[in-house]
């Protein structure tokens, strides 16, 4: 058989591509959610540090931030990595990075040396987020919104847990050390489990673009074909949609981590004393209460046109609740509070992904993911430090509730400015993931 016809016998990717699927979106979500679990350990863990590391609360910000800046840096120099490198390679390299800096941090004696290893950290998890969802792409093909929720399903399970682990293994002895030591063991063990099951062949960037063939045998790159007609670009109603789409979720993402920051870095010190034990498990909970309502979302399914109002409006009720916690001396407004924010920003943050996600071609899935989590990430920096800037000078409770007033004032506009745009960017990125097909259906009629 000639080259030519080889390759026409085989548009598609190669058949191991699709080998062992579940066990490889097993441990790519693992990969993903055991990065961010090391990562976010030091929550219920900051008082200690203070402590320390000689540090007041704005130290405490700089402490989260370098690992959230760095992981800007990070997305913004790998943005396109998953889409032309190994995925095998790249997520095993962020494990064995990641296993590094986690330990590095059970041995920092200075706050730089902690910044330092929280921004090799942050790196890591920037190599890994694009790849793990393109990865998700791959395996899931067909299936893109299953795909973004399963990406984001893993990103806020990881944070999530990270908090709670942190303070249940704090209380095994060794505070500061073991939690770190123990994450590092895992991430350290994953990378040869991957090496082994997952085919390196497997794992090619090109595999995240389907391919199909030409009657001439040549292989093409069907996506673009099949969005943007004879020059394989997409038109220019389609590219407004997916800018308009990965906008609103690149947005709504920056307020959402903003909540987040704030709940994995300062939240500790500001809910402390409402407990009624000295429990580091109990403040790791929570401190770590809306990111596990926010994950519990992504594990539903949840449809419909209002879902970004909706959870944009309850993440504004709930971060009310929580600045008037410290003030007020009640429990009750941090749960309540907590979990009605969680469960906003996992809806509005679900929908607005994941019509990102189908609103853009394979060809760019990975840099995309990358550059809306550019964005959000970065709510999760600016807004903390300036909350920790501003407790040094009025106080925490006064600066928590203003930082508060202010998330909630934006999550409301950013609601009220999406309820205008009823066809939302989903349908327009379901018709255009379904191709010319409408275009075929006049060309039937015209001909009849």
């Amino acid at each position: 058989m000639s080259a030519p016809h080889a390759l026409a016998a085989r548009p598609l990717a190669p058949a191991v591509t699709t080998a062992r699927p579940r066990i490889r979106v097993a441990l790519t979500a693992l990969t993903l959610a055991s990065l961010l679990v090391a990562a976010n350990l030091s929550t219920p863990l900051y008082p200690l540090l203070e402590q320390r590391l000689g540090i007041d609360a704005f130290g405490i910000t700089i402490a989260f931030s370098s690992y959230v800046l760095s992981m800007l840096a990070g997305l913004i120099l790998f943005r396109r990595l998953a889409d032309r490198l190994n995925r095998r390679t790249v997520l095993v390299s962020a494990l064995a990075v990641g296993a590094l800096a986690t330990l590095g941090l059970a041995l920092a004696p200075t706050l730089a040396w902690f910044c330092a290893a929280r921004a090799a950290q942050g790196l890591a998890i920037a190599a890994a987020t694009g790849t793990a969802s393109s990865a998700f792409r791959v395996l899931l093909s067909g299936r893109p919104r299953t795909a973004g929720r399963l990406t984001l399903l893993a990103s806020s399970g990881g944070v999530a847990l990270g908090p709670v682990l942190g303070g249940a293994l704090s209380e095994a002895g060794a505070p500061l050390r073991t939690p770190f030591v123990a994450l590092a063991l895992l991430l350290a063990l994953v990378a040869p489990v991957i090496l082994a099951v997952v085919p390196h062949g497997a794992c090619r960037a090109e595999d995240a673009v389907p391919l199909s063939a030409d009657p001439r045998g040549r292989r093409r790159r069907s996506g673009a074909r099949e969005r943007g007609g004879e020059r394989g670009t997409p038109r220019n109603g389609e590219r407004g949609t997916e800018q308009r789409a990965v906008r609103r979720a690149a947005g709504i993402g920056f307020l959402s981590f903003a909540l987040f920051g704030f709940c994995l870095s300062l939240a500790p010190s500001a809910f402390a004393a409402l407990l009624p034990v000295e429990s580091r498990t109990a403040v790791g909970l929570l401190a770590a209460l809306t990111l596990l309502a926010s994950a519990s979302v992504q594990l539903i399914p949840v449809h419909g046109d209002r879902r970004e109002p909706v959870g944009l409006s309850l993440l504004a009720v709930g971060i009310l609740l929580l600045g008037l916690a410290p003030l007020t001396g009640r429990l009750e407004l941090v749960i309540a509070g907590a979990i009605t924010a969680g469960i906003g920003q996992g809806l509005a943050f679900q929908s607005a992904f994941g019509r990102a996600v189908a609103a853009v071609p394979p060809a760019r899935h990975g840099a995309t993911v990358s550059a809306i989590y550019t964005v959000t990430y970065l709510g999760s920096a600016v807004p903390v430090l300036a909350l920790g800037f501003a407790a040094a000078r009025v106080g925490l409770p006064i600066a928590v509730l203003g930082f508060a007033a202010l998330v909630a004032l934006a999550a409301v506009l950013t609601a009220c400015g999406g309820l205008g745009s009823r066809r939302p960017a989903g349908e327009a990125s379901l018709a255009a993931l379904r191709g010319p097909a409408p275009e075929r259906n006049r060309a039937k009629r015209s001909s009849a």
